[in-house]
């Protein structure tokens, strides 16, 4: 560390002492390199992913980054849409244990170390592919919203295990023709058994786009198992009753258990949304596991699930009236 002097005005040595300090820190958890990806910096000919000439591209920055060696791409802010990362294309970050991190404020929702569409691209799907394994993603915000969108919209499709996501919003289903699409999604996790990611204070969905097709926020599929959710919140805002929280798609779709701790799922009916029918529901009667929730709650919702979704879960904590459990209630 460098001690840091200097009066109410930063020279350029205290500003190179500022970016070494947080380098070292950075590197000091990680072990691997830190790489900076500013998309709205323009003063920088030479783009090295160096705290002096970041990348502005964000592929650029990712292929910057080594598979397996804890390096960390620092995405930076400028507190306003302006400072968005912009891509056209799927991005699939396919290298293990290479993290991703936003510098800005840390709230809930819409984080302005954000990813989202080049303005005009042509809709594509997914938008986003995590295939790696053993990644951190913390006080990030992927917004999927197309100026036209297109039918089986998939927001972010997670293939990888024992991805870490903090603190972010992934906000799929975020333009009219994926919202009216029954077969669109947030969040899809599941390919041959992967499983084991960890959400925590996380925002999954928008409610600033109205949904009107029996699409889901969340598909689990391919035997994917013991992913939990923690303390995130699924805002949806929707113009018919069979939207769904949570779709298990196919035999054996979840293994073992997938966990929903002290969520929120929040259906804007004080704002015209219409009540949903169920929050979560499977395709069979097999589902090969179960969803637990504990300490959760719903509003705007009649129930956690339809028949196979009933039978494949369980509840626990926050009794409520008339013996049901987690369903919030107007106490008129």
């Amino acid at each position: 560390m460098r001690t840091i002097l200097g009066g109410g005005v930063f020279t350029a040595k205290n500003i190179a002492d500022i970016n070494a300090n947080f380098g070292s820190v950075v590197a000091g958890m990680s072990l691997g390199n830190v790489i900076y990806c500013d998309p709205s910096r323009t003063n920088t000919n030479t783009q090295d992913g160096s705290a002096a000439s970041p990348y502005q591209s964000l592929p650029a920055a990712y292929g910057a980054g080594r598979s397996g060696k804890n390096d960390i791409i620092v995405l930076v802010g400028n507190g306003a849409t302006g400072g968005t990362a912009r891509v056209s294309a799927t991005l699939t970050w396919a290298k293990d244990a290479l993290h991703l991190v936003g510098v800005c404020s840390p709230v809930l929702y819409s984080q302005r170390a954000r990813i989202a569409v080049t303005s005009g691209t042509t809709a594509y799907t997914p938008f986003f592919t995590i295939s790696g394994n053993g990644c951190i993603f913390q006080n990030i915000a992927w917004f999927m919203g197309f100026g036209t969108g297109t039918t089986n919209q998939i927001g972010m499709l997670l293939t990888g295990s024992r991805n870490y996501f903090q603190n972010c919003q992934i906000a799929g289903l975020a333009d009219a023709e994926s919202a009216a699409d029954a077969g669109s999604r947030t969040l899809k996790i599941g390919l041959a058994g992967s499983g084991e990611n960890l959400f925590e204070d996380c925002v999954i969905g928008v409610d600033t786009v109205t949904r009107s097709a029996a699409n889901a926020t969340l598909e689990l599929t391919a035997a994917t198992t013991r992913n939990v959710f923690r303390r995130c919140h699924f805002p949806l805002m929707t113009s018919a009753a069979t939207p769904l929280g949570i779709l298990g798609t196919g035999n054996g779709c979840v293994d073992r258990h997938n966990t929903f701790e002290e969520c929120l799922f929040i259906n804007a009916i004080k704002s015209t949304s219409t009540v949903m029918t169920v929050l979560a529901s499977f395709t069979t009667a097999s589902p090969g596991g179960m969803l637990l929730f504990n300490r959760s709650v719903l509003v705007g919702v009649t129930d956690y699930g339809d028949t196979n979704g009933l039978a494949n879960s369980y509840i626990d904590g926050l009794t409520g009236a008339a013996a049901t459990s987690g369903i919030a209630v107007n106490p008129s």
